[in-house]
């Protein structure tokens, strides 16, 4: 029986597939430390700066509406007499989805309800929101995912072209050739990828007295 120790030869070739989960208390607690207190305002066509409403708090959780995955709660404080200092209660539905091809994250669609006191107050309410919802939450959410996954793999090549010391006794070397996600779902609040790693590496043993 013969092994080929080269170790640019198939005998050493990984394909491989890791499960990555991710917690929505985590996205939750980014977003809470990214936009609490943070004033939401509208430019008019003269240039003028209003600040009309405060972000007091805000919740992301799974959507259970057909359409959308993501359900983001924002709890408001308005900062004109329009709304009579009533705290106001935003709810935004949005579809979160991976494009395979590019590696993006992408928001394919999104909603918006509240519960404005009336059509003026309501519609201005929407106007306002729509504009900070899709230039700030949408675009926190939307990110391509290439320079990570570039930057990451450097990395991970980086230790292991010489002996990398996994445990006592035991080290690796290779070398990773291709990094991707395949797979993106939303289940019971936690957000799910697949990473698809192609490479190839070696196991080395270097003390059998460490392994016992």
């Amino acid at each position: 029986m013969y092994m080929n120790t080269n170790q640019t030869s198939s005998d050493q070739d990984i394909s491989l597939t890791l499960p990555v989960k991710m917690d929505f208390e985590v996205l939750d607690a980014f977003l809470k430390k990214e936009y609490n207190d943070t004033n939401i305002s509208h430019k008019d066509d003269k240039g003028n700066t209003s600040n009309y409403f405060k972000i007091l708090d805000l919740n992301l959780e799974e959507s259970d509406h057909p359409d959308y995955n993501l359900s983001l709660k924002l709890h408001l404080q308005p900062l004109t007499l329009l709304f009579n200092n009533n705290t106001v209660d935003v709810s935004v539905l949005a579809e979160l989805r991976l494009d395979v091809a590019t590696q993006k994250l992408y928001v394919e669609a999104y909603d918006m309800d509240s519960n404005g006191k009336n059509w003026v107050t309501n519609t201005l309410l929407k106007t306002v929101l729509n504009t900070f919802i899709y230039k700030k939450v949408i675009n926190t959410l939307s990110f391509d995912l290439m320079p990570m996954i570039t930057e990451k793999l450097a990395l991970i090549n980086a230790q292991l072209a010489s002996k990398f010391k996994t445990t006592n006794g035991i080290s690796i070397m290779g070398n990773v050739a291709s990094f991707s996600v395949s797979h993106f779902e939303i289940k019971n609040d936690v957000i799910w990828v697949l990473i698809h790693s192609q490479g190839w590496g070696v196991i080395s043993i270097d003390d059998l007295e460490l392994l016992g």
